[in-house]
């Protein structure tokens, strides 16, 4: 097969600086609210956006394909800012609970406003509040940032939706990084488009641009990690392997789930270890590694340990007694993967519903109604193809990159199956726990298309075009619910 010019920007550097400029340039205009948007400040938006194409178009890579690219990164980029624009820091949110109203710190609305008012951590057991569990980086970020916000435009003091502006940037962060491994992936230029449609439009990664917890930050660092320990394995630059540990240690500062991705570097570690002569130096570089994540990764949770006993591995739980129907723990496990229908407990379901749903319900709505169901087939087909180009890479392309993004699956999965089974709850089974696997997602559809026989070619080929189309859709008219 012929492989054909990457897809890369000129300066990945110079795209996420437009990338803050244009999310600081969403709140200016808008506060991050369509309600605060007069036909001036819209035509304002627009031209604004306009500049960003034209920024993103200038600083691609040449050729039809990689223009290609650049329009579906535009169309990911409007996508998003839509979605930010029409969704508020208490809708369509996890956990967050509510901004200006103490509900005895429990909630990451809290978390944040704990920060912002007492500039210090919660000094009190964290297992008696909740998400204060969680490490405390995304919600530091956070109280800066509406710190500075305010006392700049100090009648906005209340505009909890400014937080949407970091949200907003991470996530195209992350659709950058995403869009770089690509690249790493050597498919041919449909390939690649093939998969970058995976991940540009996936309903988890929009829902991500809006969300005020720490998801959208710990998939930021997450995805980071794992291309910058690729680029390091490519050509051993030390800038990008301690990047990579840095961005492990500051993923797991946001949420510990972030160090799963762990695995999987691990694996390139270990394949450069024992194929290199230079062990010691190898090994020492291995240790230096973990003794920068590590300590940027587990501090807050030694803290809770150390102060009052709290497990590092520590997770809160739902209140079964006020909710007793999130409690599924009586199911048998081979229902939980056997047993279809809508009952609420078989995980593959729910996972896929969840995955394009995240959690809310558009069954009142026949529009939407009608679009979900397509779309949850579709993303359905999306991941049976998926899983034929993993097969098809272990057959055909058996080498080093699909055994790394083999093994954080691998690990990604497990670790959220086993986690399903020791938290019993409906709510355990999120997509959103495990959206690293998108990355793969992506590779193996890639792959499906580039080495698959005729018909899986044409199976991967309308799954993906017509999910990544639907979930456009779904998105773009999500605010009329």
């Amino acid at each position: 097969m012929v492989r054909e010019k990457t897809t890369g920007s000129k300066n990945t550097f110079l795209d996420i600086a437009a990338f803050a400029v244009w999310s600081l340039f969403v709140l200016a205009v808008s506060g991050c609210n369509m309600a605060y948007l007069s036909p001036l400040k819209t035509v304002i938006l627009i031209l604004g956006f306009a500049g960003l194409s034209f920024f993103l178009i200038k600083n691609s890579g040449d050729g039809k394909k990689e223009r290609v690219m650049i329009v579906l990164t535009i169309t990911a980029v409007a996508l998003r800012t839509f979605y930010v624009l029409y969704t508020g820091a208490e809708q369509r949110q996890h956990d967050m609970g509510e901004f200006d109203t103490y509900l005895e710190n429990n909630y990451h609305s809290e978390y944040i406003e704990y920060i912002l008012e007492k500039h210090k951590l919660l000094a009190e057991d964290v297992r008696e509040h909740w998400q204060f569990y969680h490490p405390p980086l995304h919600h530091i970020l956070c109280a800066l940032f509406f710190s500075l916000y305010r006392t700049i435009v100090p009648s906005a003091a209340h505009n909890w939706d400014a937080l949407q502006t970091l949200s907003l940037f991470w996530s195209l962060i992350t659709l950058e990084v995403m869009r770089k491994f690509i690249d790493v992936f050597k498919l041919s230029s449909k390939g690649r488009i093939t998969a970058y449609l995976i991940v540009a439009l996936h309903p988890q990664l929009i829902v991500f641009s809006g969300a005020i917890n720490n998801d959208p930050l710990a998939l930021m660092f997450s995805v980071s990690a794992l291309y910058l320990a690729w680029k390091w394995y490519e050509n051993r630059k030390l800038t990008f392997f301690f990047g990579s540990s840095v961005c492990i240690g500051l993923g797991m500062m946001s949420k510990l789930s972030a160090g799963l991705v762990a695995a999987a570097v691990a694996f390139l570690m270990l394949k450069v270890l024992f194929g290199e002569k230079k062990k010691v130096r190898t090994f020492l570089l291995c240790a230096a590694y973990v003794a920068l994540c590590a300590p940027l990764g587990l501090w807050y949770q030694i803290r809770n340990y150390i102060l009052w006993k709290v497990p590092v591995t520590y997770v809160a739980v739902p209140d079964t007694v006020l909710n007793p129907g999130l409690l599924i723990g009586d199911v048998p496990a081979w229902k939980r993967f056997a047993v279809f229908g809508n009952h609420g407990y078989n995980i593959i379901e729910e996972t896929l519903n969840q995955a394009v749903f995240d959690g809310d319900y558009y069954g009142e709505q026949i529009f939407l109604s009608l679009t979900g169901y397509f779309l949850l087939a579709s993303f359905t087909l999306v991941v049976i193809m998926a899983v034929t180009g993993l097969i098809l890479a272990w057959i055909k392309n058996r080498n080093t990159l699909n055994t790394f993004l083999t093994v954080m699956v691998a690990a990604e999965l497990i670790f959220y199956v086993l986690f399903c089974f020791r938290y019993p709850f409906t709510c355990t089974m999120s997509f959103r726990y495990i959206v690293p696997v998108l990355i793969t997602c992506s590779y193996h559809c890639g792959t499906a298309y580039d080495k698959g026989p005729h018909l899986v070619k044409l199976f991967t080929k309308v799954s993906c075009y017509v999910f990544a189309f639907l979930s456009f859709l779904f998105y773009l008219m999500v605010w009329i619910k």
